[in-house]
């Protein structure tokens, strides 16, 4: 096998290409120029830079290549943001598609989301069944991924071979933006008390999400999709298990949703300002009232994967945290939303807890 991994140098991403090379694959890791290649240091494989949107920068990373595995993605919580969500994440896509096409016999692994499918209320879990009903929360992530999910689906019945995965939560290592909820991970461990708003989502192991990618690809059905996730986890379970990983005992306070939003806006007004990211938004609160419970167990059934605890995959976390200065930076500034890692508005791998 040889496989086209698009954002490879990402969260979920890098972990598929470790799974690929565990399995003796050859790989081009494409990335946009000026990603983060922590993740790819000191593996085998062709790393190849440019824009999924452009035609010429997909046809020629295709070159000699059998299977792709489409992750690239914009994720930001910033609403000037929106506009490049719906391009790269939806445009890219097609552009990725169009050009598999033109090989013939090149299989697709398309990445999707929780957020396509979840938001089925707080009692209930989105099955691969579930239609979208995050449309209501105006979240610019959340329309980007349903209109990426479409272009896929909508290639698979024109009979394109496309498989399509959706990762719920991803934890572990690896966590290079970090995400919201190695954020959330973070700001417990730095601040003396975590205000938190209450949601449950279901998590699993990024390593154990990944393998699922590469399971779609050797046993998923064209035009199927599979929820990816394990264990339900709530906001302030999280806060409190990172803390009692390293030994701390400090408060986690549940803030209602009410009064999470209106703080959400204020957030808002400060990030317009500052330009840093929030640790939630508006958008964020309302998906929070809906939910990201899933029920996975299709892709247990039918691709035959294994999730480990997610306890595990939040210690390996948080130990990869503290070997790349995350734990330390976020202690130093002693900010629930500080940023972590060095500036980045383009992060790949498409997953995350909204």
């Amino acid at each position: 096998m040889k496989a086209l991994v698009t954002g490879a140098a990402g969260f979920i991403g890098s972990h598929v290409v470790r799974a690929l090379l565990a399995r003796g694959a050859s790989v081009v890791a494409f990335d946009r120029p000026g990603a983060d290649g922590r993740n790819l240091a000191g593996l085998p494989v062709a790393v190849v830079h440019g824009d999924v949107r452009r035609a010429d920068d997909v046809r020629a990373a295709l070159r000699g290549v059998t299977h792709v595995f489409h992750l690239a993605a914009v994720f930001s919580l910033d609403p000037r943001d929106a506009a490049k969500m719906m391009d790269v994440n939806v445009l890219g896509t097609e552009n990725v598609l169009a050009r598999a096409r033109e090989l013939g016999g090149c299989r697709v692994v398309h990445t999707s989301s929780i957020a396509r499918f979840g938001g089925q209320g707080l009692s209930r879990r989105a099955t691969e069944e579930s239609p979208f009903r995050l449309g209501p929360t105006l979240d610019a992530y959340s329309w980007s991924k349903n209109e990426a999910h479409e272009v896929a689906l909508a290639a698979a019945r024109r009979g394109q071979d496309v498989v399509i995965t959706a990762p719920c939560g991803p934890l572990g290592p690896g966590d290079v933006g970090p995400t919201p909820t190695g954020r959330l991970l973070l700001t417990a461990l730095a601040m003396p008390i975590s205000a938190l708003p209450h949601t449950v989502t279901t998590f699993a192991d990024v390593r154990d999400m990944a393998e699922a990618h590469v399971l779609a690809a050797e046993r998923g059905q064209a035009g199927e999709s599979y929820l990816l996730g394990h264990e339900d986890w709530g906001t302030l379970d999280l806060a409190r298990a990172a803390q009692r990983a390293r030994g701390r005992s400090r408060p986690v306070v549940r803030v209602p949703l009410v009064a999470a939003s209106a703080a959400a806006w204020a957030l808002a007004a400060w990030t317009a300002r500052s330009g840093e990211p929030p640790l939630f938004t508006p958008e964020s609160i309302r998906i929070s009232r809906l939910g990201l419970r899933a029920d996975c167990s299709k892709s247990t059934r039918a691709l035959g994967v294994r999730y480990r605890p997610v306890a595990r995959a939040l210690e390996d976390a948080l130990d990869w945290f503290d070997r790349e200065g995350y734990a330390a930076r976020a202690s130093a500034r002693r900010s629930p939303i500080a940023r972590t890692a060095p500036p980045s508005d383009m992060k790949t791998a498409s997953a995350t807890s909204a």
